[in-house]
């Protein structure tokens, strides 16, 4: 943090360093929704929220052979990732890690799409009918390996501090499921 208490810049991390990172490791150790970015043909970014499992050195997602994101992973390999732990007011952590990603599918995918999938359904869940039809589409295994990253860390920024204190902040709000349409 800057000793007169601007926002801490962007650390840029390259090679090695960025799994390394203690910042990217606690994100990548935590049961978050990533989002990840390929390139449409036109150039534009095709954003989406993706599960994800960190293994060894990649980092692992799950999807349908079928989805945008690899037809687009199959023209062009480069993809950027980011991983973030935002909270209400300032306190905003996260990663956008940028690499190439390799296309797994077949037989080599199963335990990798496995090891995604059971990060963030209990077995129990993942043997519910419903649930394990909605995860049989995802075949095939999406390897990012991380070239750079761009870090940020404001968790101890004074004034995250004291809205935190304070309770000034306003909450983040989730959603809602939307009924289903009967028509």
């Amino acid at each position: 943090m800057p000793s007169d208490g601007a926002p801490e810049p962007s650390r840029v991390l390259r090679g090695a360093a960025v799994l390394a990172s203690p910042l990217v490791r606690e994100l990548l150790d935590e049961r978050l929704v990533a989002v990840l970015a390929t390139l449409e043909p036109e150039g534009v970014p095709h954003v989406v929220p993706v599960w994800f499992a960190a293994r060894s050195g990649e980092i692992v997602l799950a999807t349908s052979s079928r989805s945008r994101k690899v037809r687009n992973l199959e023209r062009d390999a480069r993809a950027t990732l980011c991983v973030h732990d935002s909270r209400p007011g300032a306190e905003v952590c996260g990663a956008s890690l940028r690499g190439r990603v390799a296309i797994v599918r077949g037989s080599a995918a199963v335990a990798l799409v496995e090891l995604v999938h059971h990060r963030y359904v209990t077995p129990v869940g993942t043997a519910l009918q419903e649930v394990e039809e909605f995860l049989a589409y995802d075949d095939v295994a999406l390897i990012l390996r991380p070239e750079a990253a761009w870090t940020w860390d404001e968790r101890d920024n004074p004034a995250a501090a004291a809205l935190r204190a304070s309770g000034e902040a306003l909450p983040l709000v989730p959603t809602t499921p939307r009924p289903a349409d009967p028509g």
